[in-house]
């Protein structure tokens, strides 16, 4: 069996919800040895949220717990004791990585913050990731997926021209995936820097920063010196998700050969050349125009026809599948994208596995994730040495 990328690298997970698990079952699924830390009774706030099987919450049988805990041990550790920081700091010393998405000043408040921790272990890159950072104005303040998509502008730029602004992907928390995979990018970032500074670093990863940086087009044409264009400030397609005689579809379309194309493609050949539509700012003035023509014609084709026409003329058409579709949509059939794990509580489930593929490190689900303490006595006994009765004295006072 091939080797993986990350085999030999140790990481302590204190992270919960969405963008720190996601960050470490990035590195779990590549190998690396991730140890997740919960606290006794509830574990994971995520144990909480589910989809659960059969609509009945368990904390061991959680569909969101599941996905984003993959390949990861799994141990119970009362942060709030003094028994349990002297457990984290041993279990600390030859780590290679922490990850954490405490509020700032937590793992301070603890005795284990980076100036702390650095000192027990000179190597340790720990990546801290919150709302707004370590520092500035807004550090202490609160936030949700949707503050946090406000405060980067994605809401500001969302929706049709005149209506209010919208929010991206729903329930979705687009923000807290993306921003666990740019701290998984920062931290092995990080680890192969330390192989020529034999040093590990801080690394303050801010979900609305990284936000931003999604909005990077309207940035930059907002910063021109001396500008007198005015950019649209919502960047709605037009059209996007449309409705066909059997389904929806999604549709691109831009400018120059792209309307060209489309317009032969939905044989509205006195348009070419219609100043009022070339654009794709005047054919917003002029949408419901627009709109009911293409309508009409939508409704004439089911999406397997428009797409196939659509191919012919180098128009960028898909299907608008729904989650159901998906997990035998043949493209994704054809790739593996879709993985069976077996899960103790669950039975077997199916779950998104990788957006790529390694031909000599593969990406691979070796383990579900840990059931709530599912590991303590192995990692307390087979790491640190702990002898049953001290285990026993520290459940009797609610460290583990």
């Amino acid at each position: 069996m091939e080797k993986q990328a990350l085999a030999g690298i140790k990481v302590i997970d204190l992270s919960q919800l969405v963008s720190g698990p996601y960050c470490t079952k990035l590195l779990a699924d590549l190998g690396a040895e991730v140890i997740k830390i919960e606290p006794p009774g509830l574990g994971d706030p995520s144990r909480l949220e589910g989809p659960f099987p059969g609509n009945k919450p368990d904390l061991n049988a959680s569909g969101l717990f599941g996905y984003l805990n993959n390949n990861k041990k799994g141990i119970t550790l009362n942060l709030k004791t003094s028994g349990g920081i002297a457990v984290i700091k041993r279990l600390i010393e030859d780590a290679d990585i922490l990850v954490e998405n405490f509020e700032p000043g937590v793992m301070a408040e603890l005795g284990i913050d980076y100036t702390t921790l650095k000192e027990l272990n000179p190597r340790l890159i720990m990546t801290s990731i919150t709302n707004f950072g370590q520092a500035g104005k807004y550090r202490d303040y609160k936030a949700t997926e949707l503050v946090a998509q406000a405060m980067s502008g994605w809401v500001s730029s969302i929706g049709e021209y005149g209506k209010p602004p919208l929010r991206a992907g729903g329930p979705i928390r687009l923000l807290d995936y993306i921003t666990g995979t740019f701290a998984a990018m920062a931290t092995m970032t990080a680890v192969i820097g330390r192989r020529k500074s034999q040093k590990g670093e801080h690394i303050d990863v801010s979900t609305v920063e990284v936000g931003l940086l999604q909005r990077a087009y309207p940035t930059v044409q907002d910063s021109f010196p001396n500008s007198t264009h005015k950019t649209p400030k919502r960047f709605v397609m037009s059209p996007s998700i449309e409705k066909c005689k059997d389904g929806y579809i999604g549709i691109t379309l831009l400018t120059g050969q792209h309307w060209q194309d489309f317009c032969c493609m939905t044989e509205m050949y006195d348009w070419m050349e219609d100043p009022r539509f070339i654009l794709l700012t005047n054919r917003l003035k002029h949408k419901s125009e627009f709109q009911a023509r293409l309508d009409e014609w939508l409704m004439q084709h089911t999406r397997e026809e428009i797409i196939e026409i659509a191919k012919d003329w180098k128009v960028p058409v898909i299907p608008v599948p729904t989650f159901e579709d998906m997990l035998s949509f043949p493209q994704y059939v054809e790739r593996g994208l879709f993985v069976k794990v077996n899960h103790p509580k669950m039975g077997e489930v199916t779950q998104p596995g990788a957006p790529f593929h390694m031909s000599e490190t593969p990406w691979r689900i070796k383990s579900p994730a840990p059931l709530l303490g599912e590991h303590t006595q192995d990692i307390l006994d087979g790491q640190l040495g702990m002898e049953e009765t001290d285990l026993q004295k520290m459940q009797t006072a609610g460290i583990i």
